[in-house]
């Protein structure tokens, strides 16, 4: 091979090597590079998704604890409203209501005031004064009977409404809660969808910047390649030129003898 032929050679082989290295290399640091971008977005996602599901837990949790109270008393409030319902308004008997002090009272201070009147007259021991005393004893225990029965019932009717005052009042805060938690739910539905899409986007992401490198450095190797062989034929090309590859020399191009016939 010629001189010109080795060089031009030499130097369309390194032209092509170092280009070609130099562009592959390139191609895949720009690739990891990406894709290395890519997977540190996709981690910040997901630390995103877990402090938003931690946001949402701690909301929760605080309409929780808030509504214990509530949940508290109306779970005492419909036991004991139950209770009051199964054994129904207890009216007085005649004997409770004449145990009353009130009823004590009103009987001796009436029948004082009737045996007074009557010995005051000459009637005490009268048949008159006998049947006064007992209608009147009569009707201080109706009275006394209907003041105790109104009284019982109006308790009743006040311990009914308390206790479901107190067992509405849970109610409402277990709704309150069905509704926190089934929002929450919708919440968490929400964050991991936007967070597993945001994630797999940068997944997709990072994958397609590493096949663009794979893909870049390939090619690069490629163009390497084919320059090597456009320097080889281009050597070859020289060496038929300048080497003899046409049966001469730079000397003597016909290739003919350098004597003449004798």
């Amino acid at each position: 091979m010629s001189v010109l032929g080795t060089i031009g050679l030499v130097a369309g082989l390194g032209s092509s090597i170092a280009g070609g290295v130099t562009q592959s290399n390139a191609a895949s640091k720009a690739g990891n590079t990406q894709a290395t971008a890519a997977q540190q977005a996709q981690q910040l996602e997901l630390q995103n998704q877990q402090a938003a599901q931690q946001a949402q837990a701690t909301s929760l949790g605080n309409i929780t604890s808030a509504e214990q109270p509530y949940q508290a008393l109306g779970s005492t409030s419909a036991n004991n409203l139950a209770n009051l319902l199964n054994q129904g308004f207890q009216a007085p008997t005649l004997a409770q209501a004449e145990q009353t002090p009130g009823y004590q009272f009103n009987l001796q201070q009436g029948t004082q005031a009737i045996n007074e009147n009557a010995a005051a007259t000459g009637n005490l021991l009268s048949g008159n004064t006998g049947t006064a005393l007992e209608k009147y004893g009569q009707g201080l225990a109706t009275t006394t009977y209907q003041q105790a029965y109104q009284n019982a019932l109006n308790q009743y009717q006040a311990n009914y409404q308390s206790l479901l005052g107190g067992t509405q009042a849970g109610l409402s805060s277990t709704g309150q809660l069905a509704n926190a938690n089934q929002a929450a739910a919708q919440n968490y539905a929400n964050i991991d969808l936007a967070g597993g899409a945001q994630q797999a986007q940068q997944i997709n992401n990072a994958a397609a910047a590493r096949a663009s490198g794979y893909i870049g450095s390939a090619n690069a190797q490629a163009n390497m390649y084919n320059g090597i062989g456009n320097s080889i034929t281009q050597g070859a090309l020289l060496n038929g030129i300048y080497g003899g590859g046409f049966g001469g020399t730079l000397g003597n191009p016909s290739g003919g003898a350098s004597g003449g016939a004798g």
